[in-house]
């Protein structure tokens, strides 16, 4: 009877299961089938780092060890559950399972696992107590830890009693030995109850949590570890490359559900919900409209809620507008902290930017800062929508006598200035500084000058990928005619966009950061020796140049290599920094609406105390200078790292 039962029950859930799981695999593949082929044995060693060694979830040291623990915990003691499902059954047991190393092996991940569930939940109601509200603790996750802590004890509970009554301690079981000890002197038949409590309360449990599973976050289990291994490839600044027609029209992006491409669909039910987008997204933090964590959560809750509409071909609600409002996909900076933190590969980013896309295509809906910002590029290649007049934007140029690339096309480096670098009044004064800096070290550079056109960076971020495109292929086709290679930058964004998506459309150049150049020239000893100064600086780490491209040191470099001056780093710096609230087209949006983002970060700058905010973006210095005037103390200067270099050569 006892073996009907259990089969049974186990059928039941097994079958329930599946069918929840093969539901949700209809539902994905819903989706645009989109190439997620080759490279297997990288993906395959991603894939073991980020499960078996907890890579991305280490980051987080404290719930990166009891995640460790309740997930080996969960692979050690299911082969004891086959040895009690042995032993219930057959009355045989297992016999690889009774060796000294593995009931070692066995007793510790008892303990270990039950110190995890222990350690989660204090976390959970600590932050809970501290009003952290990045991690959200429902009902169901207690529940949840309940029965795995069910699961855990009622195994070690079976286990002792099994060892009492046979009254035969087993070598390498130092945890259930000694409890077995102390339940000794229980009579037979409390024992052997003790043992069928707990053996069934042991697999009803687990039946439960199988019924459990698919309605709950910890549908991760099954969908993570394939989001993990078909993860994005791509280089870590790009935006997916998109396939557009010959037309004059966008035609891409999302506007409904099944816009979606399939493992976008499977990061939404990938997504464990644990908050650590939450975490570090700039707009959730200064509680703007944007939610990260809401954006999987949604689109997951209308698949399961009208998946089986869609499947019979009925219509999509729109994704724009009706399940996302428009200012939460407008509100993201791109800063890439959603994408860096997540411990399943769940990319944020393609899906908001995917959104904006179907906006423009639709061509409804659009900020009319953003469609005088289109029009601009469209009409004069810059989004000030200015004509470039040399004897007035480059008027450096003349002073330091620097060519045109068409005068000395084949100069060692082509110095692309940008848009801000050279239409706005505050970005130029960088611009000449890095070009003084590079006269002096005798660099041999020339410029665009008239014929400079924007990256198109920025258009693509809002959405625009035919504008984006278009430009493109329009400056690629120009620097060709000069056999252009190696390209200086001044903006991160342009060097972001020139170094990892222009090589999508063949575009293929070395691209140097002006702050990673500064320092190399420095080490090279090509500069003139700083001057000493008494300054205490703060750093601020640009989102395009840091979390993107990895260049945290050499800026550090630079401001190390000048005597007397004293950084002072802000709390989230380097790959934890703190957006300044400008990408993402924000910068361009910002005379509409209040920028929280921007505030917190002034403010995060202040409080070090330190004498001056040093950057490497145009963004990011303007945002400044801006922001500090508006806050009511002493106004903190701000300077790029050129400008600061070049000062000390002078003093």
């Amino acid at each position: 009877m006892r073996i009907i039962i259990f089969f049974s029950l186990l059928i039941v859930s097994v079958c329930y299961f599946s069918f929840q799981i093969y539901r949700r695999i209809c539902y994905i593949r819903l989706g645009k089938p989109e190439d997620c082929s080759g490279h297997h044995l990288e993906r395959l060693k991603y894939l073991c780092q980020s499960i078996f060694l907890q890579k991305r979830i280490a980051e987080y040291p404290l719930s990166g060890i009891f995640h460790f623990f309740i997930m080996w915990g969960f692979i050690i003691l299911m082969f004891s559950s086959l040895d009690m499902a042995a032993m219930g059954l057959l009355n045989s047991k297992i016999t690889y399972l009774e060796y000294p190393s593995f009931l070692f092996l066995r007793d510790l991940f008892i303990l270990l696992l039950l110190i995890g569930i222990l350690g989660f939940t204090i976390r959970r109601l600590l932050l809970k107590l501290l009003k952290q509200n990045w991690l959200h603790s429902s009902s169901k996750t207690y529940a949840i830890l309940i029965l795995i802590f069910i699961i855990d004890f009622s195994l070690l509970t079976y286990f002792t009693t099994y060892t009492a009554l046979i009254e035969r301690p087993f070598p390498g079981a130092w945890l259930v030995n000694p409890f077995a000890y102390g339940l000794s002197s229980l009579g037979m038949t409390t024992l052997q109850m003790l043992i069928e409590i707990s053996w069934w309360s042991h697999f009803l449990t687990i039946f439960v949590f199988l019924l459990v599973i698919p309605n709950s976050n910890y549908l991760h289990l099954v969908f993570a570890p394939f989001n993990i291994y078909w993860r994005s490839l791509r280089k870590k600044g790009s935006l997916p490359p998109v396939s557009l027609p010959e037309t004059d029209e966008q035609t891409c992006g999302v506007n409904i559900v099944t816009d979606f491409t399939r493992k976008q669909l499977l990061d939404t039910f990938s997504c464990l919900l644990c908050g650590r987008c939450h975490r570090e997204c700039p707009s959730e933090r200064s509680n703007e409209r944007l939610k990260p964590k809401r954006l999987n959560g949604f689109i997951r809750a209308y698949l399961e809620d009208e998946g089986p509409k869609l499947l019979a071909n009925k219509s999509s609600i729109k994704i724009a507008g009706d399940l996302f409002y428009y200012d939460f996909i407008w509100s993201c900076t791109t800063c890439g902290g959603c994408n860096e933190t997540c411990p399943v590969s769940v990319d944020h980013i393609s899906k908001i930017i995917d959104m904006r896309r179907g906006i423009v295509s639709e061509n409804k809906h659009i900020p009319p800062v953003m469609q005088e910002f289109f029009k601009n590029i469209e009409s004069t290649g810059n989004p000030f929508g200015k004509l470039c007049k040399p004897e007035h934007d480059y008027i450096w140029a003349g002073e330091l006598e620097i060519p045109s690339l068409s005068e000395k096309p084949h100069a060692e480096y082509l110095f692309f200035v940008g848009c801000q670098g050279t239409f706005d009044a505050s970005s130029s004064k960088v611009t000449a500084a890095l070009a003084k800096i590079m006269k002096l070290a005798g660099v041999d550079y020339v410029i665009l000058g008239e014929e400079e056109w924007c990256c198109g960076e920025t258009a693509r971020r809002m959405g625009n990928e035919l504008l984006f495109q278009k430009t493109v292929r329009k400056n690629i086709a120009h620097w060709g005619k000069y056999g252009v290679k190696r390209i200086i930058t001044f903006c991160p964004h342009c060097f972001n966009t020139l170094k990892n998506e222009y090589p999508q459309f063949g575009g293929n150049y070395e691209i140097i950061s002006h702050a990673a150049f500064l320092a190399e020239l420095q080490q090279q000893d090509r500069l003139p020796i700083p001057s000493p100064q008494d300054i205490a600086v703060t750093y601020h780490d640009a989102c395009y140049l840091g979390r993107y491209n990895d260049i945290f040191e050499q800026p550090r470099q630079i401001l190390q290599a000048i005597p007397g001056v004293r950084l002072i780093e802000m709390p989230r710096c380097k790959k934890e920094s703190f957006c300044c609230g400008a990408g993402g087209g924000r910068f361009w949006t910002r005379s509409e609406k209040e920028n929280r983002i921007s505030v917190n970060r002034i403010k995060e700058a202040l409080a070090t105390n330190a004498s001056m905010v040093v950057t490497a973006c145009p963004y990011c210095r303007n945002i400044f200078e801006e922001k500090t005037k508006q806050q009511e103390t002493d106004s903190m200067p701000v300077k790029d790292i050129a400008e600061l270099l070049l000062s000390t050569f002078f003093d």
